[in-house]
């Protein structure tokens, strides 16, 4: 290959680049669209369907598919942030009240960290299944829940994988990994998640040639 054929804009380097620049991009509209706090299931739905469908498959603009998933999914998702935060800190709450009580509280300990890790793994696919379903916010959380059970390896990976990562940006390289670990981290989920996303989606027709299935 020609040096221009290398560095040209339908070269390698350039559509590297250029891939790049979208991840950092995508990043800060993702932290912009989590200011609120309440929308920050509505803005990582919409980073994981920009990054799925236009990074991954070069589908459309990734900020024009951004901004659609996440006005799309405000209703769903203002709902789903809240309660999942607050059922989150209430079980932390009480696992720390249970592991400084005195007496037989083992049973109500593991009854906590249980629902806890259910929660979590909801936590895992709630925002995939809401970027590529259309349904309510109580099934969205049901059928992630049963992703979560069924494709345990993937949840026990992609909860620990984004704990790790999320220690390493607040605590570790706060600065240098905030513009571009967002969405560098949701593309890696989309490989294990898209499969899981395919098994509860109806088999592809052969003149279908919608993206997910690409």
């Amino acid at each position: 290959m020609s040096r221009d054929g290398v560095l040209g804009t339908d070269g390698p380097v350039f559509g590297f680049l250029d891939k790049v620049g979208t991840l950092i991009a995508l990043s800060v509209v993702w932290f912009l669209g989590c200011l609120p706090v309440v929308t920050v299931a509505a803005s990582t739905t919409a980073l994981y369907y920009a990054v799925s469908k236009s990074v991954r498959r070069e589908y459309g603009s990734a900020m024009q598919e951004f901004w659609h998933s996440y006005r799309a999914n405000l209703k769903r998702g203002i709902p789903i942030t809240v309660i999942l935060a607050m059922l989150t800190g209430l079980l932390v709450y009480n696992i720390q009240l249970m592991t400084r009580a005195e007496g037989d509280s083992n049973l109500l300990l593991w009854g906590s960290i249980l629902l806890l890790a259910a929660l979590a793994g909801i936590t895992v696919y709630i925002c995939p299944v809401l970027s590529r379903f259309s349904m309510s916010a109580w099934n969205a959380c049901r059928l992630a829940f049963v992703m979560a059970v069924r494709f345990w390896y993937f949840t026990l990976a992609l909860a620990l994988g984004t704990a790790a990562l999320v220690l390493l940006q607040c605590f570790v390289l706060p600065i240098p990994t905030a513009l571009l670990l967002p969405a560098v981290w949701c593309l890696a989920v989309t490989y294990p998640v898209e499969k899981v996303l395919l098994a509860y989606m109806p088999p592809k027709e052969d003149n279908d040639d919608s993206w997910y299935y690409q």
